[in-house]
C-alpha cells in the first residue's frame, strides 16, 4: 500500500487476535509458574498483569472478559482438595456456597477488569496519556486486591477477613518491586502497541481478512478443531488418571478417590497450560501468514492509490462472483464502473500530481464507502470499479452512491469542483465479471451522454437512469464551479 494512500489507523480495540493472545497468555499464567513467585511463606502473583494489558491496549469489555477468565482459572485452581482452607472459598465446590464462590472468583475478576478498563480509558483521553496509564497500572493491584477483599468481607465475613487486609498488602516487601514491574511491562506494551510496526502489521492483517472470502468459513472450522482439541485435552487427562491409578494399583498402592480427582485436576491444569501454548503459537504463524499475504497482494495493487489493480481486482473479483447470493428477497450483490468527469482537462490545466491526487482521494472515499461491502479497484487511468458482495436493496445501493458523490463533490482542484460518472449492474451469476464490466461500462457512457455526474442503473436486460440530485442554487457545469 502506498504512503500517499495509507488507511488512517482505527487502533487495535476491535482486535480479536490480540484478545485471544491475552486470553491465552492469561491461561498460561494462571497454570504455570509465569504467573507466580513462591517465596516461602508468601507467593507473589503477576496473573493480573493479562488484564491490566487488555484494558490499557484493547479497551473496557475486553479486560473484563481476560478478567472473567483469570477468575475462571482460579475457580478451577480452587476446586482441588490440596488447597488450603483459605483458598477454598474461592470454590464453588468446596466453600459450602456454591453462587457466593462463583462471585468471589469470576464476579470480583470482571468487575476488576471493568473497573481498570475504564480508568485506562480515561488515562487515554486525558492531556499526559502515557503518565495517566502508568497511574493506572500502579494502582492496579491494590484496585485487585481491595476488590476481592471487599468479596470475601461480603459473601464469607466468618473468615474475618476485610477491605482494611489491602494496607497490609500495600505493606509487603515485595509491592513497590511489583508496581515497577507492572509498570516497565505495562507501559512498553502500550508503546509497542502504538508503533508503526505494530498498526502497520495489523492493517495488512485486517486488509487479508477483507480480501479474503473464506474468512468466516475458517472461522467456523476454527471454532469446531477448538472444540475437538478440549474434548481431546479432557479424555487425555482422564486417560493418564485412570493409567496411574492402574500403575499405583499395580505396585499396591491404593489411591484415595480424592487423590484421584486431584491428579486429574493437575492433569486438567497442564493440559490448558499447554493449550495456551499451542493458541499463542497459532496466533503468531496466522499473523505471520497473513502479513506475507499482505506483501504478496501489494506486490499486485495499483502502486498509486494502493487499491487493487486490473489482474487482482478480477482475480479475486470472480472468486467473490462465484460464492454470492443472488436476488434473494430482493438484494443483489452489485458491480459499479465508475470515471473522473474532465479529467483530461484537470491533467492538461493543473498537471499530473495534481491529478494524482485526485485519483488518490477518490481511491480513498471508494474505500470508506464501500468498506467491508466489497472490493475496489482501479484498472488504469481515471477509471474504478467497485465489486459490491453484500446483499443490498436498490435504495441500499444508490443511498450510498449518492454518498459517494458527495464525498467525491468536496475534492476540489483550484477552482474545478471534482465530479463522476457511474454505471451500475446488479452482479447476477448469470453473467461473469468481465461479462459484468462490459456492460457495466455501457451503462457509464450512457451516464456521460446525459451529462455525466450522475449514476445509470442496469437490470441485465433493459437500462434505467438515475440523475444525481441536483445542488441548490442551480446547476453546475460538469467538472467545475459557476462564479
Amino acid at each position: 500500500m502506498s504512503d500517499a494512500f495509507q488507511r488512517k489507523s482505527r487502533g487495535l480495540s476491535d482486535n480479536g487476535y490480540l484478545l485471544w493472545g491475552l486470553i491465552a497468555v492469561e491461561l498460561l499464567m494462571s497454570f504455570s509458574f509465569m504467573g507466580y513467585i513462591h517465596i516461602e511463606p508468601i507467593s507473589i502473583t503477576f496473573v493480573y498483569i493479562p488484564v491490566l494489558a487488555a484494558g490499557c491496549i484493547l479497551g473496557i469489555k475486553e479486560a473484563s472478559l481476560v478478567g472473567a477468565v483469570f477468575g475462571i482459572a482460579s475457580l478451577w485452581k480452587a476446586s482441588a482438595f490440596y488447597v488450603g482452607t483459605g483458598d477454598s472459598i474461592f470454590s464453588p465446590a468446596l466453600s459450602g456456597k456454591p453462587i457466593e464462590s462463583i462471585l468471589l472468583s469470576v464476579g470480583a475478576r470482571m468487575l476488576f477488569g471493568l473497573t481498570i478498563g475504564i480508568l485506562y480509558y480515561l488515562a487515554k483521553k486525558g492531556r499526559h496519556p502515557f503518565a495517566g496509564i502508568l497511574v493506572v497500572t500502579t494502582l492496579g493491584r491494590s484496585i485487585h486486591t481491595f476488590l476481592v477483599y471487599l468479596f470475601i468481607q461480603i459473601f464469607f465475613p466468618e473468615t474475618g477477613f476485610t477491605v482494611a487486609n489491602t494496607i497490609k498488602d500495600i505493606l509487603r516487601w515485595d509491592y513497590v518491586p511489583f508496581l515497577v514491574f507492572a509498570d516497565i511491562v505495562v507501559g512498553a506494551l502500550y508503546l509497542f502497541s502504538r508503533s508503526a510496526y505494530v498498526k502497520n502489521l495489523f492493517e495488512h492483517v485486517r486488509f487479508v481478512d477483507h480480501v479474503n472470502s473464506f474468512t468466516a468459513h475458517y472461522k467456523r472450522w476454527l471454532a469446531v478443531m477448538l472444540m475437538a482439541v478440549l474434548v481431546c485435552s479432557f479424555s487425555v487427562a482422564f486417560y493418564f488418571t485412570n493409567r496411574i491409578r492402574a500403575v499405583l494399583a499395580e505396585y499396591g498402592l491404593d489411591l484415595k478417590e480424592e487423590a484421584s480427582y486431584d491428579l486429574m485436576h493437575l492433569q486438567i491444569q497442564f493440559l490448558f497450560g499447554m493449550i495456551a501454548i499451542a493458541l499463542i503459537v497459532i496466533i503468531v504463524i496466522i499473523l505471520y501468514q497473513k502479513n506475507f499475504n499482505y506483501l504478496y497482494y501489494e506486490a499486485r495493487m495499483d502502486g498509486l492509490t494502493g487499491i487493487f489493480g486490473r489482474q487482482q481486482f478480477f482475480q479475486t473479483g470472480n472468486q467473490r462472483l462465484l460464492e454470492m447470493k443472488h436476488d434473494r428477497n430482493g438484494k443483489s450483490g452489485y458491480f459499479i464502473i465508475l470515471d473522473i468527469d474532465e479529467f483530461k482537462r484537470i491533467n492538461d490545466i493543473y498537471g499530473h500530481p495534481a491529478g494524482d491526487d485526485v485519483l488518490v482521494n477518490v481511491a480513498e472515499e471508494l474505500r470508506e464507502i464501500f468498506e467491508n461491502k466489497g472490493i475496489p479497484g482501479r484498472l488504469g487511468g481515471d477509471e474504478f470499479v467497485i465489486l459490491v458482495d453484500q446483499e443490498m436493496t436498490r435504495e441500499e445501493i444508490e443511498s450510498h452512491l449518492i454518498g459517494l458523490r458527495d464525498r467525491v463533490r468536496k475534492i476540489r482542484v483550484g477552482d474545478m469542483r471534482v465530479t463522476c460518472s457511474i454505471g451500475v449492474i446488479p452482479a447476477e451469476n448469470r453473467y461473469t465479471l468481465d461479462e459484468l464490466y462490459k456492460h457495466a461500462d455501457s451503462l457509464l457512457y450512457e451516464a456521460k451522454k446525459k451529462g455525466k455526474d450522475q449514476f445509470v442503473f442496469g437490470d441485465g436486460t433493459e437500462v434505467t437512469e438515475r440523475k444525481m440530485p441536483k445542488e441548490k442554487g442551480g446547476e453546475c457545469a460538469a467538472g467545475e464551479d459557476k462564479g
